[in-house]
């Protein structure tokens, strides 16, 4: 006789896979989300740079390698820790506009002067996985 958890999870494993892969879009960003915020939170660059993109943005530059990033996170007595940890507080936005952020989630952190914008950036790599994208200051 089976039970009921077993007739669960054969009816799970009989499921077409592409009505599993779209259904969990915003579950999955919110379950990424999670990691990523207690990552942030207890400054594990371990854990972070396993959610980090391939190619970083951070702060004016593009393609930033992983290490300076945390080196520059560090800088000025730990200022962009704080203001990433700050920015975890709020709730990501989903932006569909152009560019290199479509389709992705952003949330607001501190520019360092009046004259940019500052984004901490999230986006689907190319497995379809959630990534820390970007922590970019561009003009505004």
């Amino acid at each position: 006789m089976f039970r009921p958890r077993t007739l669960f999870l054969a009816a799970v494993l009989l499921l077409p896979p592409a009505l599993l892969a779209g259904q969990n879009s915003t579950s999955d960003f919110n379950t990424f989300f999670g990691m990523f915020k207690t990552a942030v939170t207890q400054r594990d660059t371990v854990r972070l740079t396993k959610l980090m993109a391939s190619r970083f943005d951070f702060i004016h530059a593009v393609n930033v390698r992983r290490a300076d990033v945390f080196e520059g996170l560090d800088s000025d007595n730990g200022q962009q820790w704080t203001n990433l940890q700050q920015a975890m507080q709020g709730t990501p936005v989903t932006y569909n506009g152009d560019g290199p952020y479509k389709n992705s989630r952003m949330l607001q952190c501190v520019p360092n002067r009046v004259i940019y914008e500052c984004l901490v950036v999230f986006k689907k790599d190319s497995q379809n996985l959630w990534r820390w994208k970007s922590m970019a200051m561009p003009t505004r």
